[in-house]
């Protein structure tokens, strides 16, 4: 009896001396979003494969930052090489126009199953002709960031890029998606994929639901980085291999997510690569701005009458 009385003591005394609040996990927020954190297919505990910072809580902005320049905190996968589709970092932009625009290339084969079953004539025409307008617009697309501002700088690959240190890219759209390749020094080293968000398709219909199916393919759970709002930095989650690193970028503001593929030994040298630190094209000239805010005045202009401190004239000189 008394041995009972013993062991009943000390479970209250256990349950007493516990923990005075709940376990981190629980108090914790997901690091994209708490909806996952209702519970996911993908997680046999409920919640979501999305990989937080240590300590449980969402990655700062500035751990984002450190990532993105090679800092070693992407989740090593086996492989990323199936990201760039056969092609091989530091091709020319040439070689990259061969690949896709000669017969038989990239551009050409997604034309054979139409043409297949085009009936000869009109028809068969017209798609040939097709073929050779998209593989003169890829062409077309090449463009170099030097001195003059472009038309990207209002888009979401803002940042992906640098003016006046030898950087360009072309564009293409194939396969439902919009593909950018990034050279700097005539090399390639970023391929950027703009993939929509869907129900349908691959990567979901969210960032969240991107990052899950990411994880699934690539067999590893990416780490997720917290947005930055005060630096303009989105949510983005990374994974890596011996040679590259990708990136999944949160655009969903924009209906799509970032699929960025990077040469990382280019990545780790953009300090050295990009050396012109060039000013924003896009500002507005410090003395213009001087004088629209009132810090500098027109010495030509008219003086204003009937101000509180208006020209005294001079006295007549008495003869």
């Amino acid at each position: 009896m008394k041995r009972g009385v013993v062991i009943g003591s000390l479970s209250l005394f256990v349950v007493a001396c516990g923990p005075g609040r709940e376990p981190r996990q629980v108090s914790v927020p997901d690091p994209i979003t708490d909806d996952l954190a209702a519970g996911s297919p993908s997680s046999p505990n409920g919640g979501s494969n999305v990989t937080a910072a240590p300590g449980g809580g969402p990655i700062s902005g500035g751990a984002a930052r450190a990532a993105k320049n090679g800092k070693g905190t992407a989740a090593q996968v086996a492989s990323l090489a199936s990201f760039q589709d056969g092609l091989r970092w530091g091709m020319s932009h040439d070689e990259i126009i061969r690949r896709y625009t000669q017969t038989n290339g990239i551009i050409w084969r997604d034309y054979d199953e139409r043409l297949s079953r085009a009936r000869v004539g009109p028809e068969m025409i017209a798609l040939e002709a097709e073929r050779d307008r998209e593989r003169a617009a890829f062409v077309r697309s090449y463009i170099e960031f030097n001195e003059t501002p472009t038309g990207y700088d209002a888009t979401g690959i803002k940042g992906e890029y640098t003016y006046k240190n030898h950087e360009a890219l072309m564009s293409i759209e194939r396969q439902g998606k919009k593909r950018f390749f990034f050279f700097i020094n005539d090399r390639l080293w970023k391929i950027y994929d703009e993939v929509p968000l869907s129900e349908s398709g691959n990567l979901g219909n969210s960032f969240q639901e991107a990052v899950l199916a990411m994880n699934a393919k690539l067999g590893a759970k990416g780490h997720v980085l917290g947005a930055d709002p005060s630096k303009g930095a989105p949510a983005m989650a990374l994974w890596r291999d011996n040679t590259s690193q990708l990136r999944l970028v949160d655009r969903s503001g924009s209906q799509v997510v970032g699929v960025v593929v990077e040469d990382s030994a280019t990545r780790n040298n953009l300090d050295a690569l990009r050396a012109n630190k060039v000013e924003d094209v896009t500002a507005v000239d410090p003395a213009v701005t001087a004088v629209t805010k009132g810090g500098l005045s027109d010495p030509n202009a008219a003086q204003q009458t009937g101000t509180a401190n208006p020209t005294k004239k001079a006295p007549p000189k008495k003869k």
